[in-house]
């Protein structure tokens, strides 16, 4: 180097950051008639014709239309319910 020349002041920082790492959580799906639950979506094993709900979603009471916004059913125009994780009955 000669003697004017400039050293790089800024350090740099050979250490990397670890990798964010998603934890994707498994999806739980429940039936909204007997409560069933399972790990995929699909129909509930003992009520063959219902679909199940993901678990934070709405669906409603008279006809077990989904969604993911809580609201009215489009169907029936009943107040929809969210899929909790446990029963709630009252």
């Amino acid at each position: 180097m000669g003697a004017f020349a400039q050293k790089n002041t800024t350090k740099t920082d050979t250490k990397k950051a670890p990798a964010k790492t998603e934890q994707k959580t498994a999806a739980s799906y429940r039936c909204p008639v007997c409560g069933a639950t399972a790990d995929k979506a699909g129909n509930c094993t003992k009520d063959k014709d219902v679909t199940l709900v993901k678990v934070g979603d709405y669906y409603c009471p008279d006809c077990y239309m989904t969604s993911t916004k809580p609201g009215k059913c489009t169907m029936c125009n009943v107040e929809m319910k969210k899929m909790e994780t446990t029963s709630a009955k009252k």
